[in-house]
């Protein structure tokens, strides 16, 4: 008896796994810029990624922005992470 109520209770899990029940949903949107300066001929480009994520009740986003700037004489790469986390509002 405790061997099929053990059976069963693993296959409602495996069954509910990929249906999304424990499962996290989340979208993501990348937007990328790029620009030239024709004055000294530098070279930016922009990549701005926004992530958000519902997970345990929770809604996480994260934003990234990514610059890199590219001369003459240097490149210079900077990176820009946020991740914010709010509860659910349902």
């Amino acid at each position: 008896m405790n061997k099929s109520i053990a059976r069963l209770i693993a296959l409602g899990i495996v069954a509910a796994v990929p249906a999304g029940v424990f499962a996290q949903t989340g979208q993501t949107k990348t937007e990328t810029k790029s620009s030239t300066n024709p004055v000294t001929g530098s070279q930016t480009t922009t990549q701005e990624t926004k992530s958000d994520t519902n997970m345990n009740g929770k809604r996480m986003t994260t934003k990234k922005k990514h610059t890199r700037k590219h001369s003459r004489h240097k490149t210079t790469d900077k990176t820009e992470i946020k991740t914010e986390a709010k509860p659910n509002s349902r």
